[in-house]
């Protein structure tokens, strides 16, 4: 049987024509999106996402970036106290010359050498124009956000009321209470200092305002009462800063011969003189005995802070500085705050590094240290003892952003910082 070809009626009838070029053009069929396979039914109803989790402020595990802390101070005032900063010491305005005295100040404090870096005036007052006016406003705010939300407090209502204040409280409390309240600042005198010269002039025109006596954004009393009493406390010899500091906030800024007369009449000092009182003293706090730290900080309830010193004296000693926080425990008053301010901690967890002699040794993390002295969380709970402070503001990651309107001769820098806050029961 011969091979079947099948040759022409296996041929098309009509030409093959390209899709690409006809004018007929096939439906387009629409396809579904891809979705996951579930019930399309007419009834079928699309659930609603899920909300999401809401965020506690100060809360680590949440919170995805640090808080920002937000300044109530008036910007005018804020650029007075830089004033004040830049005309007490006029080689901030060539930062060029400062330049190689502040590289050597950095090194000597990441050298944890505090007799070098603090032991000249020069090298003091650069290291007060560079760190201390953006360290200042950060304080500042910090304490001023810290008054208002706390106001119930006895220093704090000591400090805002005044007479009218005491008059308010129970005549046993009342009796007790002395005018001015005093605040223990153990750290850098210049930005202690500073910090509590912005809060006393924004309280004092605060009360101004409120009794009808200015209208002006920024008055100044004219009948000064002291409002607050500091007690500045530092191993280095910080009083010729403080001193030169103290005079610049409570002497009439400098005007030009070209001033106006209006400009002369309102010319005023930051601060009228008796209004703030601060004295300096130095003492080694990591060898100062019970009975010194209890005559620094008195019998009364007392602020004690300590900004941007912690980290130092944990990074000298660890012992030495654990015994000075139990000493300040003994001290303290009750009804007294104690206000830490800092940098943040390199590591949230507990590391090891080797000391001077090639020792290990553990680092703890200064809230850890904190809640393991203040709090004695590592101790066996007791229904009848009560740790002797209670937490009152604990955050880990805090931002200080400065007014970009601010005028400086120096860049003013942003602070990332760590915030607690402690109560004496």
């Amino acid at each position: 049987m011969s091979k079947y070809v099948r040759q022409e009626k296996s041929q098309r009838k009509h030409p093959i024509i390209s899709s690409s070029t006809s004018i007929i053009k096939a439906p387009v069929v629409p396809t579904a999106p891809k979705e996951r396979p579930g019930w399309k039914g007419p009834s079928f109803t699309k659930k609603a996402p899920k909300p999401a989790p809401r965020t506690t402020l100060g809360s680590a595990s949440t919170r995805t970036g640090p808080n920002v802390q937000e300044s109530t101070l008036p910007v005018e005032l804020q650029q007075l106290l830089l004033n004040v900063f830049r005309k007490t010491f006029p080689i901030c305005q060539d930062y060029e010359v400062l330049k190689p005295t502040l590289q050597e100040i950095q090194r000597a404090l990441s050298e944890r050498d505090f007799e070098r870096a603090f032991g000249r005036l020069d090298w003091m007052e650069a290291y007060t124009v560079r760190w201390s006016p953006s360290r200042a406003l950060c304080c500042a705010a910090v304490l001023m956000e810290m008054f208002q939300e706390f106001r119930e407090e006895f220093w704090i209502k000591n400090l805002l009321g005044g007479e009218e204040t005491n008059a308010g409280l129970p005549s046993q409390i009342s009796e007790e209470a002395t005018f001015p309240p005093r605040a223990v600042c153990y750290g850098v005198g210049a930005t202690d200092l500073m910090a509590f010269g912005a809060v006393v002039r924004n309280i004092s025109t605060q009360r101004s305002i409120s009794e009808g006596k200015m209208m002006s954004v920024l008055p100044v009393m004219e009948k000064p009462t002291a409002i607050l009493d500091v007690q500045l406390v530092n191993a280095a010899n910080w009083n010729p800063v403080t001193c030169s500091l103290q005079t610049g906030l409570t002497t009439e800024p400098t005007l030009s011969k070209y001033a106006s007369a209006s400009t002369k009449a309102n010319n005023a000092p930051f601060l009228s003189p008796g209004i703030l009182k601060a004295n300096f003293q130095q003492c080694n706090v990591l060898g100062a005995n019970q009975e010194e730290i209890g005559i620094m900080i008195g019998k009364e309830p007392a602020l004690i802070t300590m900004l941007f010193t912690i980290d130092d004296l944990l990074a000298l000693s660890v012992p030495k500085c654990t015994a000075f926080l139990l000493k300040l425990t003994l001290a303290a008053p009750t009804d007294s705050l104690l206000l830490i301010i800092d940098n943040l901690d390199a590591s949230a967890g507990i590391t090891s590094e080797k000391d001077n002699e090639g020792k290990e040794r553990k680092k703890y993390p200064m809230h850890y240290l904190l809640d393991l002295v203040l709090l004695e969380k590592q101790l066996p709970s007791s229904p009848i003892k009560k740790p002797a402070w209670e937490k009152l503001v604990e955050d880990r990651s805090r931002l200080f952003r400065v007014a970009e309107q601010l005028g400086y001769p120096i860049g003013l820098e942003n602070i990332k910082f760590q915030l607690h806050m402690f109560k004496k029961t």
